[in-house]
């Protein structure tokens, strides 16, 4: 197992582009998936730089930030895809990625198990599942049904456990959590939560740095307009 600070120089990187509010924004998504943006490049593990300008020397892996595709070289094309980085991050410093991109959350949900419902709070949530604190103590691979307000949309979304933590084995967690994977048959509803997670990420990233959300800026990244639009891409 790594140690906290092994793990937390695995995790620096760099961004590097002419556009320094676009270079706070990314910077501080980064961090909210516990990235940590360096300017010193010989600490850095991977760089995002603009395509075109020269870097100094260093060790790290380059991902070019390209408004077109390159043949022979790590890129990621803008406008960004931030579930694209997340999964490029992922791949780049560990052996066994993570897929999905996940949001710590504190939203009051109502949990239905066998007929009885009970009340619950979501607190991590990606595109195919959550961690949910609530009261009963629920067996691995039990089935319930979560019903969740996100954005001013009801979700009710079949589910199956895949763990269960008792209260107070970690400190200040009064009660137990469970994590969930959903088991929706409509797959379209997976892409609203994924849109949903990306565009939240944005948005708590331009409240932090005081970012307008028509900045320029933000023509690098793909941000999604209407999560729950049936359109959408």
């Amino acid at each position: 197992m790594l140690l906290g600070g092994e793990k937390a120089n695995i995790k620096q990187v760099a961004v590097i582009t002419r556009n320094l509010k676009f270079n706070k924004l990314l910077s501080s998504i980064l961090a909210d998936w516990r990235f940590f943006a360096v300017e010193d490049l010989s600490a850095a593990k991977v760089i995002f730089a603009e395509r075109g300008i020269e870097l100094p020397a260093h060790n790290a892996q380059v991902i070019w930030l390209s408004p077109m595709p390159l043949a022979e070289e790590n890129f990621l094309e803008t406008p960004i895809c931030l579930t694209a980085l997340y999964h490029l991050l992922e791949t780049q410093l560990f052996p066994t990625p993570r897929r999905h991109v996940r949001i710590a959350m504190e939203i009051d949900i109502d949990l239905k198990v066998d007929d009885t419902w009970y009340d619950g709070s979501l607190v991590s949530l990606s595109d195919r599942g959550g961690r949910i604190a609530c009261t009963p103590q629920m067996p691995r691979s039990k089935s319930l049904n979560v019903a969740v307000k996100l954005a001013g949309r009801v979700l009710r979304i079949p589910a199956k456990v895949l763990y269960y933590i008792p209260a107070g084995d970690f400190p200040g967690r009064s009660h137990p959590h469970i994590g969930v994977l959903f088991k929706s048959s409509d797959g379209h509803e997976f892409e609203m939560l994924r849109r949903f997670i990306v565009k939240t990420c944005i948005e708590r990233a331009c409240a932090r740095e005081e970012i307008h959300r028509t900045d320029p800026c933000l023509s690098w990244l793909d941000v999604p307009e209407d999560p729950w639009s049936t359109s959408a891409d």
